[in-house]
């Protein structure tokens, strides 16, 4: 067997074929992208001769994960490669949209005009030790890397089993690793495999300019998106103390959450993010006098031990401060009006849904919930679609503030200290340090966000039922397979290659890193520990 991946300029060549062919997510090309990777996977002899090992998995939606299995027969102990083939898309490059995927192109059209790129990019583009381009990062350089892996366990018969997956999805909702989980839980059913150990190779992210030190990482963030919905009372804008409104009370709300440090974790020198709201708005579809009595939030809050259960019950204690106070002072503004006050009660979806099912008809409610969904194609505006119709239906309730998730989910996972993980990060920097001087320094929290959020345990357990009770989409155009990831949960790692700006029009991967270093790296991990 001629071996076709194991030279940098092997590696090079396949990582620019793979850039060239667009899979920005929920474009065609994400749909055909997967035919590519099977096409030329199934150049390799050993799936040749075993074409039941090399698999396309559908998602819902008439996209696929491709899974490859490397089978040594000797063992049960199985390395998953993980990694996703879709991007984000390309209008930041404006007028060089058209050279986004083509590495050389674009490199000679930034030299051309050199002013686009800021004073670092300029000064990594000279150096001529990066690629440009769009997914050159972010991460079809994980996949490459994958791929001249499983073919070097081939060439030397390793004693291990590796499991190729690599899946759409993964920079919008993640629906291609949930059905890679389902299938993976299934094949190690099948052929009695045992995972040891999820590999990710996602880039790692440069923390200066002239930072030499390759990272990896042994946790990844959550991420998790809590919301509300604010029903207050509708009137004429020239009566407005006979009503109530939503806009006022989500305004309290969010001051109670947003930038808020108590929703902030720390694990060591590592620190969340603060939450942010990602939309705030009323529901009005148009201009007319009538004062705004429906709004929603979505906030955005990330996680290192915490699990859904948890964060709900902290978002909802914030929530229902929040209301309290815009109540109480929307109350002291309309005394002088001698217009009776009106109050405003606090639920969670769960508690409005069976609500609703025990006051009204279950075809009544059962159809707002339909046609919430079929409002749009998104999970998120489904979600906020529904708890409105529901929360019309059961006017009787009064104003209320109803809290309730939005998709996506990634639950925050963390591998630190594991006995595997920590021998593993010693090899690692051991390696890198003595055959490229470069240090190779672990990160307990990858904060890009990653689909190891559905491989490995969370550190506080799993937690998720507020999530399944509480999204008012879950199981129907939105699903997370919990059952499958307690499965085939296992400690995990993500070592990838060194860039720099992803989702930027200078998004760069290193060369060196990606094409020489990477390679050894990733062999030490398996030759060293299984």
């Amino acid at each position: 067997m001629t071996a076709q991946w194991q030279t940098p300029e092997h590696r090079e060549a396949l990582l620019k074929k793979l850039v060239a062919h667009s899979s920005v997510t929920h474009s065609s090309g994400e749909k055909y992208f997967p035919y590519l990777i099977q096409e030329e996977l199934s150049q390799l002899p050993y799936f040749q001769q075993h074409p039941e090992y090399l698999s396309l998995v559908p998602t819902d939606d008439a996209r696929h994960a491709v899974v490859a299995l490397y089978r040594s027969y000797h063992t049960a102990q199985t390395i998953t490669l993980i990694s996703h083939y879709d991007t984000v898309g390309i209008d930041d490059y404006g007028p060089y949209q058209h050279l986004a995927f083509d590495t050389d192109a674009l490199s000679a059209a930034f030299k051309q005009n050199i002013h686009l790129l800021d004073a670092m990019s300029q000064d990594d583009l000279k150096s001529e030790q990066y690629l440009f381009g769009r997914g050159v990062m972010d991460m079809k350089p994980g996949l490459m890397l994958h791929m001249s892996l499983i073919e070097r366990a081939i060439l030397e018969s390793w004693d291990i089993n590796l499991i190729l997956v690599t899946v759409p999805d993964e920079e919008v909702t993640s629906k291609g690793m949930h059905a890679a989980i389902e299938y993976l839980d299934t094949l190690c059913q099948t052929y009695q495999l045992s995972i040891a150990l999820h590999l990710n190779s996602e880039p790692t992210f440069q923390q200066a300019h002239l930072d030499n030190n390759h990272y990896h990482y042994t946790g990844s963030i959550g991420k998790i998106m809590p919301s509300v919905l604010v029903y207050g009372r509708e009137t004429h804008v020239g009566t407005p103390a006979a009503g109530l409104s939503s806009n006022f009370i989500m305004s309290y709300i969010q001051q109670e959450i947003e930038y808020h440090s108590r929703f902030q974790e720390s694990f060591e020198d590592e620190h969340t993010p603060m939450p942010v709201s990602l939309r705030v708005s009323d529901i009005k579809q148009q201009y007319d006098v009538q004062t705004p009595f429906r709004s929603v939030a979505l906030f955005n809050m990330f996680l290192f031990k915490r699990n859904a259960d948890e964060l709900f019950q902290q978002f909802n204690t914030a929530v229902l401060e929040g209301m309290k106070k815009g109540v109480k002072h929307y109350q002291q503004r309309i005394a002088q009006e001698n217009i009776a006050p009106l109050d405003m009660h606090f639920m969670t979806y769960d508690a409005l849904l069976n609500h609703a099912l025990e006051h009204h008809h279950r075809t009544s409610v059962y159809a707002c919930i339909d046609k919430g969904i079929q409002t749009d194609s998104a999970p998120h505006q489904q979600s906020i679609a529904i708890v409105d119709r529901l929360m019309n239906l059961c006017r009787e309730l009064g104003p209320t503030v109803v809290t309730f998730f939005s998709p996506p989910y990634y639950p925050a996972t963390n591998a630190s200290y594991d006995a595997l993980t920590e021998a593993i990060s010693q090899t690692l920097n051991k390696t890198s340090l003595s055959q490229f001087n470069r240090p190779s320094r672990r990160i307990h929290y990858f904060n890009g966000i990653s689909d190891l959020s559905y491989v490995s345990p969370s550190p506080n357990g799993s937690g998720f039922e507020s999530y399944v009770h509480n999204t008012p989409v879950f199981n129907q155009t939105y699903s997370i397979p919990f059952d499958a990831i307690e499965h085939i949960q296992a400690p995990m790692i993500n070592c990838g290659p060194i860039g720099k700006d992803a989702h930027k029009i200078t998004e760069r991967i290193h060369k060196k890193s990606v094409f020489e270093e990477l390679p050894v790296l990733l062999a030490s991990i398996i030759k060293t520990h299984f």
